[in-house]
C-alpha cells in the first residue's frame, strides 16, 4: 500500500483551526498577565525611590551601595520596559495567529460552499432525470408499497465470520456476506461490561433497473442518495432489531460497516435522528461510499475509505469533510489487491481490505486517534465469545407503483 492522504480526524484542519484559537486565547491570557503587572501591582522597592546624596570617596561601603542602589533603579525601568514590549508582541502575535484560524476557515467554507453549489445542481438533475424514467420506465426507482422480510440465516458453508477487531476486519466480515440480500450482525460482550452490535452491509448486488426482490439494488443506491432511505437501510435495521430482541442496553454501542451501498446504508442510518434516539451509534466504516453530504453528527466517529481511480465515492460531487470525528482515508489501491480487468477495480472490496490493513498499521496521528477511540467497541470481555447474527433481506410488494 502506497501513500495514504488522511483528511480529518485529529490532524485535520478543523482541530488545527480549533488549535489556532486556543494558542491566540493563550497569548492573549498571557499578554493580560503582563498588562497586570505593569498596573497598580508595579511597584518600585521604597529604597529604590529615596535620594541618594552623593556619597564621599573616603567611605567606600557607602559608596558601593549607592552604585547598587543607581543599577537596581536602572535594571528595574529596564525591566519595566521589557515586559511592556513582550505583551504588545503576544498580542500582535495573537492577533496574527487568530487572523491565520479565520484565513483557514474562510477558504474552507467558500470551497465547500462552491462544491456544494454544484452538489445540490447534481442531485436537483438525478431527482428528476428519476422521477421521469420512474415513471415512465420504471428504471432506477424502488417502486413504492413494498416491505422488507428479514429472516434469519446459517452462515454460508465454509465461511468463517473474522472477530471485528480493527478496520480491516470490520471490512472482512462485510466480504464474507457475498450477495443474497444478506446482514450480518456481530454482538460483541466488551470489556466495559457493556455490548457492541456490529451491522455490517454489502455493497450493491441484484437490480440494475427497477427495484427487485434483493433490497441492495441498484435503485437502493439512488433512493439513499436523494432520500436517505431505502429497502436495504429497512434491511439493515430491522436485522438490527431482531438480533437484539430486546436486549439492548442505554450503554450498548452500535457500529455500522458497509461497502459501497452499504456504505451508504452506514450513514444513512447514522444521520438518521430516530435511529439515534434508539440506538446508539458510535462509528461509522465505510469503503467506496459517497458519504460525504451525509449529516453525521460529530458524536459518531467516521472512518471512510476512498480509493484514487475509484469512481462510486466520487458520486455525491462533494469532497470528504474536514472535522474532528471525519477521517477520511484516500489511497492509490495496492497493485496486488486488484482483481484483474474491470473499469471499477479499484472499487472491489478486497482492495479495500488492503487499505484498511494499511490503516490498522499506519502512525498518522488521525488514524492512531480512530483506532484508540474504536478500540473500546471492539475489545471482547475476557472469556467472552462474540455472537453471530446472520440474516437474508428481501423486497416484497403488496402492489407495486412506479
Amino acid at each position: 500500500m502506497s501513500d495514504l492522504e488522511v483528511v480529518g480526524g485529529l490532524g485535520g484542519l478543523e482541530v488545527a483551526v480549533e488549535d489556532l484559537r486556543r494558542a491566540a486565547a493563550g497569548l492573549r491570557r498571557c499578554a493580560a498577565v503582563l498588562d497586570d503587572w505593569l498596573g497598580p501591582n508595579w511597584e518600585v522597592a521604597p529604597w529604590l525611590s529615596l535620594h541618594v546624596p552623593p556619597v564621599p570617596p573616603a567611605l567606600p561601603l557607602l559608596s558601593a551601595v549607592t552604585v547598587q542602589v543607581t543599577r537596581a533603579r536602572a535594571e528595574s525601568g529596564e525591566l519595566r520596559r521589557w515586559v511592556a514590549s513582550t505583551a504588545v508582541r503576544l498580542r500582535d502575535l495573537a492577533d496574527a495567529t487568530a487572523r491565520a484560524a479565520d484565513g483557514f476557515e474562510a477558504v474552507e467554507a467558500r470551497n465547500r460552499a462552491l462544491v456544494g453549489a454544484v452538489h445540490d445542481q447534481a442531485m436537483v438533475v438525478a431527482r428528476i432525470v428519476t422521477a421521469a424514467t420512474g415513471r415512465a420506465f420504471g428504471l432506477l426507482d424502488e417502486g413504492t408499497g413494498w416491505e422488507v422480510a428479514v429472516t434469519a440465516a446459517r452462515t454460508r458453508d465454509g465461511v468463517v465470520v473474522p472477530v471485528p477487531t480493527s478496520a480491516e476486519t470490520l471490512l472482512a466480515g462485510v466480504e464474507s456476506l457475498a450477495v443474497e440480500g444478506r446482514v450480518r450482525v456481530v454482538e460483541v460482550p466488551t470489556a466495559d461490561g457493556s455490548t457492541t452490535w456490529v451491522v455490517q452491509v454489502p455493497g450493491t448486488h441484484g437490480s440494475w433497473f427497477e427495484g427487485g426482490s434483493v433490497p441492495m439494488d441498484w435503485p437502493a443506491n439512488v433512493s439513499l442518495m436523494l432520500a436517505a432511505t431505502s429497502a436495504s437501510a429497512v434491511a439493515a435495521t430491522t436485522a438490527l432489531d431482531r438480533a437484539q430482541a430486546g436486549r439492548a442496553r442505554p450503554g450498548d454501542r452500535v457500529v455500522l460497516v458497509g461497502h459501497s451501498q452499504g456504505g451508504l446504508v452506514a450513514a444513512a442510518l447514522a444521520s438518521d435522528p430516530a435511529f439515534g434516539r434508539r440506538h446508539r451509534v458510535t462509528h461509522v466504516v465505510t469503503a467506496g461510499s459517497p458519504i460525504d453530504e451525509f449529516p453525521i453528527p460529530a458524536s459518531i466517529d467516521v472512518l471512510s475509505l476512498q480509493h484514487r481511480g475509484d469512481p462510486v465515492h466520487a458520486l455525491d460531487v462533494s469532497p470528504p469533510p474536514d472535522r474532528r470525528t471525519w477521517t477520511t482515508v484516500v489511497a492509490t489501491p495496492a497493485a496486488r489487491s486488484l482483481p484483474n480487468g474491470g473499469p471499477v477495480a479499484a472499487h472491489a472490496l478486497g482492495a479495500y481490505r488492503s487499505t484498511a490493513a494499511a490503516v490498522d498499521r499506519s502512525d498518522d496521528v488521525s488514524l492512531q486517534r480512530w483506532r484508540a477511540g474504536v478500540a473500546p467497541a471492539l475489545t471482547s470481555r475476557t472469556g467472552s465469545v462474540p455472537v453471530v447474527h446472520e440474516f437474508r433481506s428481501e423486497r416484497r410488494w403488496h402492489n407495486r407503483d412506479s
